[in-house]
């Protein structure tokens, strides 16, 4: 996915308002910093491996209202949002902790444990797509349980 570019407040709020499930992160930059041009290819890689994810990068020169709603003191900060609502923050050019992170809030906006994805076929009761992680979870149980009754 690529990453889009925010300068305002308004153009901000248009985005976060057609993802309201989804996570979005916010790389808050500056062009004379320097821990920010190292970090860059790291979250356009990032913004390629997680395409679920709205990235989003506020140059704090110019999107200065941008940068004071979420009260901005360092450059690079990451803000992690869902919807509209802040779940997290990293400062510092910190690639493990940015990549933990997206990890973490990810796969919380996708898990696989959430019947969410999971159709119900009223008709015969079966449960379709079900995530992988659910179906060898659901084998292990079967497999105990048969050993259980036959033990």
């Amino acid at each position: 996915m690529s990453i889009t570019n925010v300068s305002s407040v308004s153009e901000l709020d248009i985005i976060l308002s057609k993802s309201t499930d989804k996570l979005s992160v916010i790389d808050f930059h500056a062009t004379w910093c320097g821990p920010c041009h190292a970090i860059a290819p790291t979250y356009e890689a990032l913004s390629k491996q997680y395409k679920g994810v709205n990235f989003l990068k506020c140059d704090v020169d110019v999107g200065k209202d941008v940068a004071s709603r979420y009260a901005i003191s360092a450059m690079p900060t990451f803000v992690f949002l869902k919807g509209a609502q802040k779940v997290d923050q990293v400062r510092g050019a910190n690639r493990a902790a940015l990549e933990d992170a997206l990890r973490r809030h990810s796969a919380s906006s996708s898990s696989g444990l959430s019947l969410e994805k999971n159709t119900v076929n009223h008709a015969t009761g079966k449960v379709t797509n079900l995530d992988p992680q659910v179906k060898v979870f659901l084998a292990l149980v079967g497999v105990y349980l048969l050993f259980w009754y036959l033990g």
